[in-house]
């Protein structure tokens, strides 16, 4: 089985604490508009296949919150 291809990443780094937070979007293996998501190397349990649309949504309530 082929691993499966990374399409975008996105890092952020809290420059008060250290953490970082990497997400990646990788492609699923048949033609769509969702990618499979994994989080600083571990795949999403909550959200584990979503759209840009649907990831960039979350991150904004995310960032709104905190």
């Amino acid at each position: 089985m082929s691993s499966p291809d990374l399409h975008y990443t996105l890092s952020w780094l809290n420059h008060h604490t250290g953490q970082r937070l990497e997400l990646e979007l990788l492609d699923l293996p048949f033609p769509s508009r969702s990618y499979r998501l994994r989080v600083n190397g571990q795949w999403a349990k909550k959200l584990p296949v979503a759209s840009k649309t649907a990831v960039m949504r979350q991150l904004r309530q995310w960032w709104a919150a905190h």
